[in-house]
């Protein structure tokens, strides 16, 4: 067979060609440190590297998820135990409080602290977390949860009752926000009866429960909880009598009125304050069945700053207070522990993702990652291959008949 000079330089280029690809291929791979350097080097394993990619990065999503939300929830968990040391604080004021020795000039010194710890409690009850999202307003986290109505006097909450819920794992939600109705207010309240407004020669006037279970009776079947307004009822007085309204201007009760003494209304009595003339009015108000530790502390702090509040009414609002604020450290109980176990889930959901993250990585690893005592190996037998290639190719491109003439 003759081989034309052609045909030779063609077989000696192509050799030398496919080496030098072979070579620059281990290089590439050691380079970017990987051995499938395009899906036709191994569809299966390409197939398979691409979907382990994609589970450590959802892997580690989830678990960015769990770490921001562990810090929430540890905020939440410092917030409800401040507020819980903040009102055993209050209750020791409210028995300091109901030493009969004190005047009125040590009640208002207690009034002062209370107003303190008022504030701090609210502000805790409205915390936020570093990117300023409310942690007690359900799932409006862009709504303060409580603030104080200033015609019912108490501090109302904004939110709502739903929760926000993060992933954590592929198959694990974990409930990252609180109700603050439910962690601050949710226990049963004793049923009271809070002045409101009133007119003309009436300075003032305060309430006191004496018949608890016919005021809870009343209270029970007329509390709108959808109308405030149908909650407020008013005293008028008229020629040495009263009758009480309801908000329809319904006459529910009426009575001969003896300046001094209380307006007595279903186990609830009234005293005014100041010498009524026909025509003034005073309102009371259907306490809320459910307060806020703000609210109750503010109760207090009003009872104390009043110089008409007799001893009894005094004795029974102190002793309310603290049965209310025994019932809201009840709810500040039951919401640490269930924040506790949602930490807890968040710790664990943080521990088994950066698991489940190494364990992919050390599989994607062994399908897709270079070895690099294989690839040195691989390096320098590609390039022994380019230079005996090379050398062959220039060997044989210098032969010549002339060569052989003598």
């Amino acid at each position: 067979m003759r081989i034309s000079t052609s045909m030779m330089y063609d077989r000696g280029l192509n050799s030398v060609t496919e080496r030098t690809s072979k070579l620059l291929k281990v290089q590439d791979q050691m380079a970017r440190e990987t051995k499938i350097l395009t899906p036709a080097d191994d569809p299966a394993g390409k197939a398979q590297a691409l979907s382990l990619t994609e589970r450590i990065a959802q892997n580690d999503q989830f678990r960015k998820n769990a770490e921001l939300l562990l810090n929430d929830l540890q905020r939440q968990e410092s917030v409800m135990s401040n507020v819980t040391d903040s009102l055993h604080r209050a209750k020791e004021l409210f028995v300091q409080a109901g030493n009969g020795a004190l005047s009125q000039q040590d009640r208002k010194s207690v009034a002062l602290e209370l107003e303190v710890l008022r504030d701090n409690v609210l502000d805790m009850m409205n915390a936020q977390n570093e990117n300023g999202d409310y942690l007690f307003s359900g799932s409006q986290s862009e709504v303060r949860p409580f603030t104080l109505d200033p015609v019912t006097g108490t501090y109302e909450y904004n939110g709502d009752s739903s929760n926000r819920k993060v992933q954590v794992t592929a198959n694990q939600q974990l409930q990252s926000t609180s109700s603050g109705a439910e962690v601050f207010q949710q226990s049963p309240m004793e049923l009271m009866a809070r002045v409101g407004n009133y007119t003309g020669a009436i300075t003032g006037g305060n309430t006191f429960i004496a018949d608890r279970g016919a005021w809870d009776t009343f209270h029970q079947a007329n509390y709108d909880k959808d109308n405030a307004a149908n909650n407020v009822y008013r005293v008028e007085f008229n020629a040495g009598n009263y009758e009480v309204l309801d908000a329809a201007n319904n006459v529910l009760d009426a009575g001969a009125y003896t300046p001094g003494d209380p307006v007595v209304f279903n186990g609830m009595e009234m005293r005014v304050q100041g010498t009524p003339a026909a025509g003034d009015e005073i309102e009371f108000r259907l306490s809320q069945p459910k307060q806020s530790a703000a609210t109750m502390l503010n109760d207090m702090i009003n009872l104390l700053n009043d110089p008409n509040a007799l001893q009894d009414e005094l004795g029974q609002g102190i002793e309310f207070s603290i049965a209310n604020l025994d019932s809201v450290e009840t709810s500040l109980g039951i919401a640490r522990a269930r924040t506790g176990s949602r930490m807890n889930s968040a710790e664990t959901a943080v521990l088994t993702n950066t698991d489940f993250s190494i364990a992919n990585k050390d599989t994607r690893a062994k399908i897709q990652d270079v070895d690099y005592a294989e690839a040195m190996t691989e390096l320098t037998k590609q390039d022994t291959a380019l230079q005996a290639a090379q050398a062959t190719f220039t060997r044989i491109t210098r032969l010549s008949l002339f060569d052989y003439l003598r």
